[in-house]
């Protein structure tokens, strides 16, 4: 930062963020449609205060996600309860309120939540509001790994730690044949959604020797955006477990968010795997060596434009 005009801008960051997470839980998204609409009767309509419904129109209004007499655009359509945006919005607020309490990872150099197969117990409402923006996430800014002949038509893939299938769609409908693995209940949701042509499998694959399938089962091993979340050991674990489940000549491919991505986003994102989890957002050295130390040889980085990091592995 230059000067305190910027040091303002960054301290006031939060206000858009927050505009926008209150009308979505106010419904003001839900009540406003095509048609101009007066910020008077929409606060009669949703028992708001008059005065600052209308400021927040008006705030939305700046930010560009409503058009003239307060109609929605097409992206503020997005922000409708169970709308893939609003979903985001759910799941930033959630960690936003982790964010404002940052001074104990600090100190202490321990996450601020539980593991993540506590909190599927805990609040599972939240756990799969955090997987289902997972899959906007990977549709609006994740690569297209169709293009890697390791994903080719009628390569038998692995997703592990799939959730609730952002990789494992569009992989299936390209021609892979693609297997889901992942925690109980996250397959039971992965299930009750997911397209017939991707299979699933229940299991931890932080304790399964080939990550819960049959040693050489499998073409490709997909690993994206799961090893951020985990320690060195876990990592190397699931790796292994990874190398087992593959054939001869079979391949591993990581997909991550590199804690060396450009500007700010590289150490904000390691701060944040290091605020929600035991993990770090490693740069593509200490991935590297983390594959190798798996057994993996052979690595490169598929041509994929940053912040985006691809990594491809071999059993050797």
């Amino acid at each position: 930062m230059k000067n305190a005009f910027e040091l303002i801008d960054a301290m006031t960051g939060y206000q858009p963020a927050a505009v926008i997470a209150a009308a979505c839980r106010l419904g003001v998204f839900d009540a406003l449609g095509d048609a101009p609409r007066e910020a008077a009767a929409l606060a009669a309509e949703l028992g708001l205060a008059p005065a600052p419904t209308g400021t927040l129109l008006a705030s939305l209004t700046a930010l560009g996600l409503l058009g003239p007499g307060n109609a929605l655009t097409p992206l503020s359509e997005r922000l409708r309860t169970g709308a893939d945006l609003e979903l985001l919005v759910r799941k930033e607020s959630f960690f936003a309120r982790v964010w404002t309490d940052l001074d104990p990872t600090i100190r202490t150099g321990e996450p601020r939540l539980a593991p993540w197969a506590e909190r599927l117990e805990r609040e599972p409402r939240v756990a799969r509001d955090f997987l289902a923006a997972l899959v906007t996430l990977a549709r609006e800014t994740g690569p297209d790994l169709t293009a890697l002949p390791e994903f080719a038509p009628g390569r038998r893939v692995l997703d592990v730690g799939g959730g609730l299938g952002s990789y494992a769609v569009p992989l299936a409908a390209a021609g892979a044949d693609v297997t889901l693995v992942d925690l109980p209940r996250v397959v039971d949701w992965a299930r009750a959604e997911l397209p017939r042509n991707v299979k699933t499998l229940a299991a931890d694959v932080l304790n399964e020797p080939s990550c819960g399938v049959e040693p050489g089962s499998a073409d490709t091993v997909l690993i994206s955006h799961l090893l951020h979340d985990l320690t060195d050991e876990q990592c190397v674990r699931v790796l292994r477990g990874a190398r087992a489940a593959l054939a001869p000549e079979g391949r591993v491919v990581i997909v991550e968010i590199p804690g060396d991505s450009p500007g700010t986003m590289g150490p904000l994102f390691d701060l944040m795997m290091q605020v929600e989890a035991p993990g770090r957002a490693r740069t593509p050295e200490a991935l590297r060596g983390l594959l190798a130390i798996a057994g993996l040889s052979g690595i490169r980085e598929a041509a994929y434009p940053r912040p985006v990091l691809v990594l491809v592995g071999e059993t050797g």
